[in-house]
């Protein structure tokens, strides 16, 4: 199974772009082909002759009508936030009518994020391609307001709309996984009610034991259980994605860029999919390392002995001024992998690999097990790395990434 918008029409057409003038239909066929590409095939597909071709114009009128390709792709994105708005105001109406509470909100944040990664789904792949672009800053704003109502509405907090939006932000591009439907729907029940339970006040609920379940099915091993020479490997191919994208993932690049022989790749990485999860590792591993070199009084994280200094590491990466590039470029390949039904396992791999270092350290100061801990870190980690996504649009987005922070890591402990 793989992600596929519908391609007939975008659905949209502003009531500024029903001019019937022939320059204005113009401009509307590309806006509106532009959205389609960039949702059904990734930004890199939306070329000016691909959107040209779909529009039926010539690519000429591009530059003519709109100014250019990054006018082209900006409108298009603004006319996604446009549909956006009529689809969370058609949300916001349904969410009402949920009993007020914690438990309203975790159905709220369950509904929401089922409905947007399946029947929105074309809308949800081009918010995931403008975010990855920096771009939609319009969008996350709306997404924050419609938060923020939905706390208020249900009588929560303020700073419980920002977590709600927060969780919403990692699991509005990884729910759009089409590995296991049945398996990811029980995770996301589990990791939502957990969220409730500790972050929100609701009643605890009975684990079903989806997360741990998921981890090993997708084969996203703990932190520190691949062997050093395949990370060496793992980090080859990451380089290799960076440069050459998904498309110039092989066995022979990888070889030739890690000093190894083709079979020395194949020993660990069988298939182009183990490639891709092997990269995806590498990815992991270099965020690590980014987030260690910039942090120098803060240690590694599997130098964590107490619950406090585990704080202080995880506040230093949640308050940063920007992702680090490991996790857009990690983000960019799940996107990648998303249209590609033969690599729906290495997407699995991406979205469950999330909270195993954070696990491990957990369990290291706690001195629980990984079955134990394993909801905790899963959805701490979500939270955490959404952070910036989630404040990225706020008038002063460091002062809101500050306290979301702080109360985070506050309910965490």
């Amino acid at each position: 199974m793989t992600v596929s918008p519908p391609s007939a029409t975008f659905a949209l057409e502003p009531q500024s772009m029903r001019d019937s003038s022939e320059s204005a239909d113009r401009a509307s066929r590309l806006v509106q082909a532009a959205a389609r590409l960039v949702a059904q095939e990734g930004i890199a597909a939306a070329t000016a002759r691909a959107v040209a071709s779909a529009a039926g114009v010539s690519p000429s009128a591009i530059n003519y009508n709109l100014g250019g390709m990054e006018q082209l792709l900006s409108s298009a994105f603004a006319l996604g936030a446009q549909e956006a708005g009529d689809w969370l105001a058609a949300r916001s109406r349904e969410v009402a009518m949920l009993p007020p509470g914690p438990d309203g909100a975790a159905r709220a944040l369950e509904h929401v994020l089922i409905e947007w990664a399946g029947p929105a789904c074309p809308l949800a792949l081009l918010y995931q391609e403008a975010v990855a672009e920096g771009a939609g800053l319009d969008w996350t704003r709306a997404w924050a307001g419609f938060w923020d109502e939905t706390a208020r509405m249900l009588g929560l907090s303020p700073i419980a709309g920002r977590a709600l939006h927060a969780f919403f932000e990692s699991e509005a591009l990884y729910h759009l996984s089409p590995w296991a439907p049945a398996l990811e729907r029980a995770v996301l029940r589990d990791m939502v009610d957990h969220f409730a339970a500790v972050w929100l006040d609701a009643p605890a609920r009975p684990e079903a034991g989806a997360l741990l379940a998921a981890e090993r099915a997708a084969g996203a091993r703990p932190h520190g259980s691949v062997p050093l020479s395949a990370m060496r490997i793992a980090a080859a191919a990451a380089e290799v994605v960076e440069e050459k994208g998904l498309a110039g993932l092989t066995h022979r690049a990888v070889a030739a860029r890690a000093g190894v022989t083709t079979g020395a790749v194949t020993h660990y990485f069988r298939t182009v999919e183990d490639l891709v999860g092997g990269a995806i590792r590498g990815q992991v591993a270099a965020m690590e390392a980014e987030a260690v070199e910039a942090a120098e009084a803060a240690p590694h994280i599997d130098e964590v002995l107490t619950l406090e200094r585990l704080r202080e590491v995880l506040i230093f990466h949640a308050r940063a001024e920007r992702p680090a590039s490991p996790v857009l470029r990690r983000r960019r390949l799940f996107l990648a992998a998303l249209r590609r039904a033969d690599l729906a396992g290495a997407g699995a791999v991406i979205r469950y690999s999330h909270g195993g270092t954070l696990r491990d350290s957990l369990g290291r100061v706690t001195g629980r097990s990984a079955e134990e801990v394993v909801l905790a870190a899963g959805v701490a980690s979500r939270l955490l790395s959404a952070i910036w996504f989630a404040c990225r649009a706020d008038e002063d987005p460091a002062a809101g990434r500050e306290a979301l922070a702080d109360w985070v890591l506050a309910r965490l402990r």
